[in-house]
Order: structure tokens, then sequence, then C-alpha cells
């Protein structure tokens, strides 16, 4: 009998750890959303990211998820060519909440096509995220965004070698190598 009960433990234990994985992985899934939709102008995957109810500070917006994504990808939408990273994951994870800080990156190029000379902004900061799951989908419902600095970049001129790689143009969803890569639903349900 002691040996089942062992056994009963160890099994419920691996089960217990395989949840925990699947919800890091969920996570890091939510933020590689956050990414690809505003580099894809993917406006609808932004419900796959904020909950409506989010409490969302990035300085020059303070307010509720719902309010925010319109206000994130108009801003989006004005930049011909945008890039972001989220690296360096770490998160706390107590049942369904998840405390999570992350580093980012980001590009904002002005033209649609490369220029040699031309100028762009990099950013760096911090994501201090909170994350919940509700009926089974992880979101954020806490987003501060912490700039350290900004910096001007100049682009190089895409030519001889470089003039082979591919360009990517004007993303959207209807670019030939958009690939949709997510089953994600919305969080919040219309």
């Amino acid at each position: 009998m002691t040996d089942m009960k062992d056994v009963m433990a160890r099994l419920d234990a691996v089960e217990s750890e395989l949840q925990r994985q699947k919800d890091i992985q969920a996570i890091h899934d939510v933020l590689a959303r956050y990414s690809r939709a505003l580099d894809w102008l993917n406006d609808p995957m932004l419900d796959t990211v904020f909950y409506d109810d989010a409490e969302i500070d990035y300085g020059f917006f303070r307010g509720s998820g719902k309010d925010f994504k319109p206000v994130l990808m108009e801003l989006e939408h004005g930049v011909p060519r945008r890039w972001h990273f989220t690296a360096q994951v770490s998160i706390d994870l107590q049942g369904d909440t998840a405390e999570v800080e992350s580093y980012n990156f980001s590009l904002a190029i002005p033209q649609l096509e490369p220029a040699g000379g031309a100028g762009y902004a990099s950013f760096f900061g911090f994501y201090k995220d909170r994350l919940l799951k509700r009926g089974g989908k992880w979101g954020i419902v806490a987003r501060k965004h912490l700039q350290v600095s900004g910096a001007p970049l100049t682009e190089m001129a895409m030519e001889g070698d470089m003039g082979m790689l591919n360009q990517i143009g004007r993303t959207g969803p209807d670019h030939a190598d958009y690939r949709r890569l997510t089953q994600a639903e919305p969080l919040d349900n219309p």
C-alpha cells in the first residue's frame, strides 16, 4: 500500500510540474503575441494579450487595456517599419497569477524602404507585468512600461550583397510571409 501512495504522490508531483511548465510557456506566448501584433500590424491579436480591464501605464497612456489597444495600434500603424523584441523574461508564478518582468528593445523606422544614412529610433526598457489565467487563458491584467533610453541610429544602404537580402516592405496579416502561428482566442468575449 505504501508503494502505491508513493507512486500516486510522484504522479501528482509530475502532473503539477507539467501544468506549471505549460503555464510558463503560455506566458511566454502572450509576450511573443504582443510583439507580433505590433510588428505585423495585427490589431485583433492584441485581444489575445491584454484583458480589457487591464491597468496599463506607458507614461503617455494610463488607462484600461480596452482603451489602450486602439491607441497603441494607431501609433504602430503610423510607423512604416517597426520591430519589437522581449527577452530575459523572469516569471514568479503563483497558481493562476504571475508577476513578470522582461527587457524590451524596439525600433521605429520612418521609411518603408531601407535608405542609407536615414535616421531611426531605438528604445530600451522593461515591462513590469501581472498576468492572470481566466477561463484557462493567460493575459496581461497590469503592465507598466519603464523606458531606460532611446537613441538615434542610422540605417545602412542595402546595396551589393546586402541588397540581395529579403526586404520586408509593408507588414500586415495580408503580407505573403505572415503566418498565423497561434490558435489563441480573444481574452474577453465581445
